[in-house]
């Protein structure tokens, strides 16, 4: 066997993958990224105007703090309501 003839059979061979992966992408990957982006469409961020899986879990986030502010706004007024003894009045002495 000759350099040339290796050559040869290399490019061959090179050319035989190359036509091979060039079909495994069109005929195996194309589709599975296409159904895949299907599947995955409302949770991305241009579906719904943008409103994303993130956006969703960045608003749940901040009703979570808004409502802890609320729980501790509620206990300082129960207290107050509950408890009136506790509290400090006012004396006016005329």
């Amino acid at each position: 066997m000759t350099l040339l003839e290796a050559g040869q059979g290399a490019g061959a061979i090179l050319t035989i993958v190359t036509l091979l992966g060039l079909f495994i992408k069109w005929a195996i990957v194309k589709p599975i990224k296409s159904y895949i982006d299907h599947a995955t469409y409302p949770i991305q961020p241009e579906a719904n105007g943008g409103r994303s899986l993130a956006d969703v879990a960045r608003t749940v986030m901040r009703i979570e703090g808004k409502q802890t502010e609320i729980d501790q706004r509620l206990e300082v007024i129960e207290d107050l309501v509950t408890k009136p003894a506790t509290r400090s009045r006012k004396t006016t002495s005329d």
